[in-house]
């Protein structure tokens, strides 16, 4: 899989009060170093993720995403190839 990253990654959207659209975006690439519970504040989606195994989420540019541990990264990418 190719991606293109947007933005820099943040990893400070963790808990409901620090939830983001980071940056507008349509696809995240999302990895933690432990596993974590991924939310989407907007349609009340979650899903988890393991650790260390990257994942990639689709969403609508106005939908806020939260994780539970700030040891879990977003970066705002554009839709991945392959």
């Amino acid at each position: 899989m190719q991606i293109r990253p947007l933005a820099a990654k943040v990893n400070n959207i963790n808990t409901t009060g620090n939830a983001s659209t980071v940056g507008n975006a349509s696809a995240l690439y999302i990895v933690g170093t432990a596993a974590d519970l991924i939310t989407n504040k907007t349609t009340g989606a979650t899903f988890q993720i393991v650790a260390n195994t990257p994942i990639v989420m689709l969403k609508d540019p106005a939908d806020e995403v939260f994780t539970g541990a700030t040891t879990t990264h977003a970066t705002k990418i554009a839709f991945p190839r392959g």
